[in-house]
C-alpha cells in the first residue's frame, strides 16, 4: 500500500511584491509626528497636546486630583522626557489642626507627669 503525501495536491501559489512596492510601505511611518512642545501622559499614552509646559502641568494635576493611582506625566517631545505628576499634597489648615492636638496632648502628658511627681 502506497503511501500518499499531505498537501501536495492543494497547493497555494505565493503572491509575491514587487520590490518599488515593498519601499512604498516602508516609507510609512508608524506614528504621527509630535506637533505640541508639550502633552499629557496617562499611563504612557499621550492625552492632550499643550503650547506651554504650566499648561499641560495644570491639566495633569486636574487628572490627577480626579484619579490618583493613574500615572499622570507631562511628556516634553522635544527632549523626549516625560515629568511625573504627584499626588497634591492637603492643604495647610489641615496641618495646623494637627500641630495643635499635638501641642495639646504634649501639654496634657506634661501636667500628668508633673502631677505624678508631687504625691
Amino acid at each position: 500500500m502506497a503511501r500518499r503525501k499531505r498537501g501536495t495536491a492543494a497547493r497555494q501559489e505565493r503572491i509575491t511584491t514587487a520590490p518599488a512596492e515593498a519601499a512604498e510601505a516602508a516609507r510609512k511611518p508608524s506614528k504621527a509626528p509630535l506637533i505640541a512642545p508639550f502633552y499629557v501622559a496617562v499611563d504612557r499614552q499621550l492625552k492632550s497636546a499643550h503650547e506651554t509646559y504650566e499648561a499641560a502641568e495644570k491639566a495633569a494635576l486636574a487628572i490627577k486630583k480626579r484619579h490618583p493611582r493613574l500615572q499622570v506625566t507631562v511628556y516634553e517631545a522635544k527632549a523626549h522626557q516625560h515629568t511625573v505628576i504627584e499626588q497634591p499634597k492637603p492643604a495647610a489648615a489641615g496641618n495646623d489642626k494637627l500641630a495643635a492636638v499635638g501641642a495639646r496632648n504634649a501639654r496634657n502628658r506634661g501636667s500628668a507627669s508633673a502631677a505624678g511627681a508631687k504625691h
